[in-house]
């Protein structure tokens, strides 16, 4: 993935949220006007936004923001997001150009988790889970405002602790996890001709870092059949990532030394035919590739959507 796309990743996770800043709005409109591929990945965040949870004929009713300008100048301009009625600019695409790309597959957006902590049993601390709809992994807890830093979301938020679980092989690390299994056969029509895109996003957070602390917080998606999900072989080193039906990963985001901000990483997955089971993970990685403690490392609002695409040839 480019630095370009992954930013527009960033962008569009965090305008689902909340308003982008000036500065925020400047960038996404310059990204979306220099970069095709950008324009591209914006429109289906757009159709993975819970507030475009409705017909396409509707959404394709409300104003397009295109300006037309002399040959010898770039004939499009980009108009601040929050000026067009959906929150939305459409800019390079016609109205009958994105009518063809998203209106044969257009479905509601399906939320399969989303979690801020604020119920619901602790996590276990028996690595890789093998049962859907628990937390496990390395030793964590679920906490309220600690040193500084308060919860995205509620009054909860998930502690990481050390890089260890119970019976672990070889104890200690320099990468926290934290898994859920979450089962999708109920959905298989959603996805059975290759068009279901499955987007995970959560918030990480640490205590101001010292200077040569340097930890990064990461996501990743990983589809499954049933056997590989429920027989405990997931919980062989690398197994998941070798053994898994497709994955997608987004790392490398370093945490900032400011208690009072959170950073969000996305990903996404166009689900194989034959997925029965996603796994979900969140990390806190050193980059040192140090062992040690990770206590005053937090994770929250951790959303799982899915939503349809135009299926691959």
């Amino acid at each position: 993935m480019s630095t370009e796309t992954q930013r527009l990743d960033e962008l569009a996770a965090r305008l689902r949220e909340t308003p982008l800043s000036a500065d925020e709005q400047a960038e996404l409109d310059a990204l979306l006007l220099r970069c095709p591929e950008a324009r591209r990945r914006f429109v289906d965040h757009m159709l993975l936004q819970n507030d475009l949870n409705e017909d396409a004929a509707a959404l394709l009713s409300r104003p397009v923001t295109v300006s037309v300008r002399p040959r010898s100048a770039s004939w499009l301009s980009w108009r601040p997001l929050t000026a067009a009625a959906p929150g939305i600019v459409l800019g390079m695409f016609c109205t009958s150009m994105l009518f063809a790309y998203v209106a044969p597959t257009f479905r509601k957006v399906m939320t399969l988790l989303h979690e801020s902590f604020e119920s619901g049993p602790a996590p276990l601390a028996t690595g890789v889970p093998i049962e859907a709809g628990q937390w496990s992994g390395d030793y964590s807890e679920v906490e309220g405002e600690q040193q500084g830093v308060k919860s995205a979301t509620g009054t909860q938020m998930l502690r990481f602790l050390s890089a260890d679980y119970e019976g672990k092989p070889n104890p200690g690390g320099y990468s926290e996890d934290l898994f859920r299994l979450i089962d999708v056969r109920s959905y298989r029509r959603e996805f059975s001709d290759g068009g279901a895109v499955v987007q995970l996003s959560a918030v990480f957070n640490a205590v101001a870092l010292s200077a040569d602390e340097k930890d990064e917080c990461d996501v990743c998606i990983y589809a499954l059949d049933a056997d590989m999900a429920t027989n405990g072989s997931m919980r062989i080193e690398n197994k998941l990532f070798t053994g898994s039906l497709a994955m997608a990963r987004s790392g490398g985001k370093m945490l900032d030394r400011d208690a009072t901000t959170w950073q969000r990483m996305a990903c996404e997955l166009r689900l194989p035919t034959n997925t029965d089971f996603l796994m979900i993970r969140l990390g806190i990685v050193r980059s040192s590739h140090t062992s040690g403690s990770f206590v005053g490392h937090y994770a929250d609002d951790v959303r799982v959507t899915m939503a349809r695409r135009a299926p691959l040839p």
